[in-house]
């Protein structure tokens, strides 16, 4: 039986049941998953829920400190619905779901999100307690009973998702995103990389997928990095990736004189992270494959034009390629044709980067 606490009595022992709303994407839910962790150290017989899609669901099944994974198949369909003028259909299936919701009597519902969808999502669980962030977005404010106000310029890319445990009397502490990927889905990887020649070799994964084309990097460029990478550091790099880029990057490799290989649409996302993972060097957009290998401290060069690579300035293993322009950063609304922040970053610059980059950390073999 679930009972509903006032913030005055958590405490360690509460058998408080506590929400995550956190859908997606990739990287927004890799920048979340350090928050059940504090949330189980804080209150250890917390049963811990996560609601997400599909697309980022292996992410959580692999987290050791969520208790339930909630998968939401549901969100295509009812914005199909929603397109259709469907209204009467959509609010008894969003009800239904509510219901559905409702009978696992959460206390606490933790929006990370910060939406329009997820705020409803969040007082359709019936928690009594809704945690969001401030300044609002898409009318969020009005699904929450708690708001946090969201950093500003946060400086580790957990930072904002943490904060908001600070309405539970948590402090906010600096932690790592957490992917432990499954042994089965390692080998799989390693046994990917061993059929194109790559056994006990530094190798550098590139994560060559973004969300947003003003987050691309020039193309060709890629190509350019992996010749440098195998002339200077005697690297071969792997290119990961979404299976939309996979025709492209095939055409990227052919006849390449520092043969690369591509996994890109050939491994699953957990292999792909895998792959990231036990690179010497990642280099990658501002995407969430990028970000995969900060929960095991691999060297990381990210590339950053259309949004702020501020998160990114405490990480110990992660350097920055980003020229601002006076339109950074313009996140979904560029101003400019050719996204000349992105076209700034060249194949030199990002080579030299994770050359001082590998100085630093402690290079993987």
């Amino acid at each position: 039986m679930a009972y509903h606490f006032a913030l005055e009595n958590l405490t360690p022992d509460s058998e408080v049941r506590i929400l995550l709303v956190r859908l997606g994407a990739i990287g927004d839910v890799l920048m979340t998953s350090p928050v059940p962790e504090a949330l189980r150290e804080a209150f250890p017989r917390a049963h811990i829920s996560w609601l997400v899609e599909p697309l980022s669901a292996p992410l959580v099944q692999v987290n050791p400190y969520v208790d339930e994974v909630i998968v939401l198949e549901q969100m295509r369909r009812w914005a199909k619905m929603l397109n259709e003028w469907k209204i009467p259909s959509l609010l008894r299936e969003v009800s239904a779901y509510g219901r559905e919701l409702r009978a696992r009597r959460f206390d606490i519902a933790i929006d990370c999100q910060g939406l329009l969808k997820s705020g409803i999502l969040a007082k359709l669980s019936g928690a009594p307690r809704r945690i969001g962030f401030i300044p609002p977005r898409e009318y969020n404010h009005l699904f929450m009973t708690d708001r946090v106000t969201r950093p500003p310029h946060p400086t580790r890319i957990t930072q904002p998702y943490l904060t908001l445990l600070t309405a539970l009397g948590l402090p906010v502490t600096a932690r790592r995103p957490v992917l432990p990927v499954p042994p089965e889905e390692r080998a799989e990887a390693q046994a990917f990389l061993a059929a194109h020649g790559i056994v006990g070799e530094r190798y550098a994964a590139c994560c060559i997928s973004t969300s947003r084309p003003q987050k691309d990097w020039v193309w060709p460029r890629w190509r350019e990095l992996a010749i440098l990478l195998r002339e200077r550091m005697g690297m071969r790099t792997v290119f990961v990736g979404g299976p939309e880029r996979r025709v492209d990057t095939l055409q990227l490799i052919d006849g390449c004189p520092a043969e690369p290989v591509s996994a890109v649409g050939s491994a699953s996302l957990l292999q792909s992270a895998a792959i990231v993972q036990d690179a010497a060097l990642v280099v990658g957009g501002d995407t969430g494959l990028t970000y995969a290998g900060l929960a095991t401290d691999t060297p990381t060069v990210a590339l950053y034009g259309s949004t702020d690579p501020n998160w990114l300035v405490e990480e110990p293993s992660a350097a920055v390629c980003f020229h601002p322009m006076p339109c950074s950063p313009c996140h979904r609304r560029p101003k400019c044709r050719h996204f000349d922040c992105m076209q700034a970053i060249t194949a030199e610059e990002v080579a030299d980067t994770a050359a001082s980059l590998l100085q630093q950390c402690c290079t993987k073999v």
